[in-house]
């Protein structure tokens, strides 16, 4: 079955709703309507006629006929689950997601095994025990505190409802999602077949996923090998110790297999693993800003205002295998021409000191930097904590702005930049001014990140991910 109508749904239902703001099923009808969703809403409940200004039925069967109902989310206790399936077949519902817990995970297989029998591939199930779809498509969302202000390019699938909230979350700081799938125990609609539909959405550019277990190790994997030479797959794959299998199988009844055959199989097959949510979405966000502009290579330029932190970052470069590129001659003379000899050092690690922060010589240092062909990585530091007084010193509104445009005419389109905003700024209550920055980057197709550290390890899997497809593009 096609799942564009779970994706993006046309209509939707909400077996078991309550009129208790405490309950879920209440805030997923809150969310539906806060985020306005383009379709139509029928809330099912016997004990009421209307719930948050809208027609209440007390059937899914008691929707008019010439309604074709696409989406029904199932929120009433595990034991009374099956019944509400047997009437969700009864009325020809194409997709229905179970929020509902207390399955497999707590050993409770036998329920799962009567949902699909009664199911019989007339109906599709998502889950149990998930939060279903977040389509910024059709607005679908998911709580009224996510609120959907873009429709992106990145989608997400992942075992986890929790995992798929905070995802969201963290898309905020850069990468507009398309849509999330919160999938749970999996026990119909595979993580194999959400990839495939992604892989042939032209909306989705990037996928994610969180997984704890793959049931279809196989298809999955052939899967996936046909989807990463034309878009990027990330992948975080938990339950890598012996605690952290147990906690899979209580979280979603996952039996997580070996990590070590997991994550080599996914590097066979073109997937980036990661192992924190974290560098998940730090992976994400390069590839959106980065993803036409992959690194040719490791070799690195640091240019920055002061000269401990270049060195602190000079060390973490060399220590995951980056190389701190020697600059051209030619390039040690412009820049020797351009800056004076006191308080500067024009080597890489480039120190440009106080005269670093006039944003004519900036821009004029990463043109030269861009320039060089021993350079295949400019990596720029900025300190947001002093933006205010350089505001004042250079007699401008909004330096970071300036900066940004300075980058964004000096760069090669070749070669990534990276921005480093140290955190210090958390200490000197200058976030709205790092928020703003941020933004300005953004922009102009500038990616930053609050460390090196994290900044370098997105690299490493740009890198990976290039070479994938350089070694594919071998035998087309």
């Amino acid at each position: 079955m096609d799942l564009d109508r779970l994706i993006n749904p046309k209509v939707c239902a909400i077996i078991g709703v309550s009129n208790n703001p405490q309950r879920g099923s209440y805030r997923f009808l809150q969310g539906w309507i806060a985020n306005k969703y383009r379709g139509e809403i029928y809330p099912i409940n016997p004990k009421y006629s209307e719930i948050q200004g809208i027609k209440t039925y007390p059937d899914i069967r008691d929707v008019p006929n010439d309604v074709e109902i696409d989406y029904v989310l199932i929120a009433v206790p595990a034991e009374k689950v099956p019944a509400e399936i047997k009437k969700c077949v009864e009325r020809g519902v194409k997709f229905a997601v179970i929020f509902s817990s207390g399955f497999s995970e707590i050993g409770k297989k036998h329920l799962e095994k009567e949902i699909l029998e009664i199911a019989q591939g007339k109906l599709r199930i998502l889950g149990p025990n998930c939060i279903g779809v977040y389509s910024t498509e059709v607005h679908l969302g998911y709580f009224k505190d996510q609120p959907i202000v873009a429709e992106g390019n990145v989608s997400f699938i992942s075992q986890s409802g929790g995992i798929t909230r905070k995802f969201i979350w963290t898309s905020y700081r850069g990468f507009p999602v398309r849509a999330t799938v919160s999938t749970g125990n999996t026990i119909d609609i595979s993580i194999s077949e959400l990839l495939e539909y992604f892989a042939n959405d032209s909306k989705t550019q990037i996928i994610g996923a969180y997984l704890e277990s793959i049931k279809e190790g196989r298809v999955f994997f052939t899967t996936l090998k046909t989807i990463t030479p034309k878009k990027p797959v990330v992948i975080l794959k938990t339950g890598r110790t012996s605690k952290g299998k147990i906690a899979a199988q209580s979280h979603t009844g996952a039996i997580a297999g070996s990590y070590a055959i997991f994550s080599s199989m996914v590097k066979q097959a073109g997937g980036i693993i990661v192992k924190t949510l974290e560098e998940l979405t730090d992976v994400i966000l390069g590839l959106q800003y980065l993803k036409n502009s992959l690194p040719l290579g490791n070799r690195i330029c640091i240019i920055n205002t002061g000269g401990g932190i270049a060195v602190e970052i000079t060390d973490l470069c060399e220590s995951l295998g980056f190389n701190v590129a020697n600059l051209e001659d030619s390039t040690q003379s412009n820049l020797q021409e351009l800056l004076p000899a006191i308080n500067v050092i024009t080597k890489n690690p480039i120190d440009l000191g106080g005269f670093g922060f006039n944003p004519e010589i900036f821009g004029q240092v990463v043109r030269y930097i861009s320039q060089d062909p021993n350079v295949d990585i400019l990596l720029v530091v900025h300190e947001v904590e002093r933006f205010q007084d350089l505001n004042d010193r250079f007699q401008v509104s909004d330096i970071g702005e300036i900066y940004a445009t300075e980058m964004q005419k000096s760069r090669n389109p070749k070669k990534p930049i990276i921005s480093i905003l140290p955190r210090s700024w958390e200490t000197v209550d200058h976030f709205i001014t790092y928020q703003n920055y941020r933004n300005d980057l953004l922009s102009v197709g500038i990616p930053s990140y609050p460390t090196a550290l994290r900044a370098l390890k997105m690299l490493k899997k740009l890198i990976q991910y290039r070479k994938f497809l350089k070694y594919t593009e071998k035998f087309q």
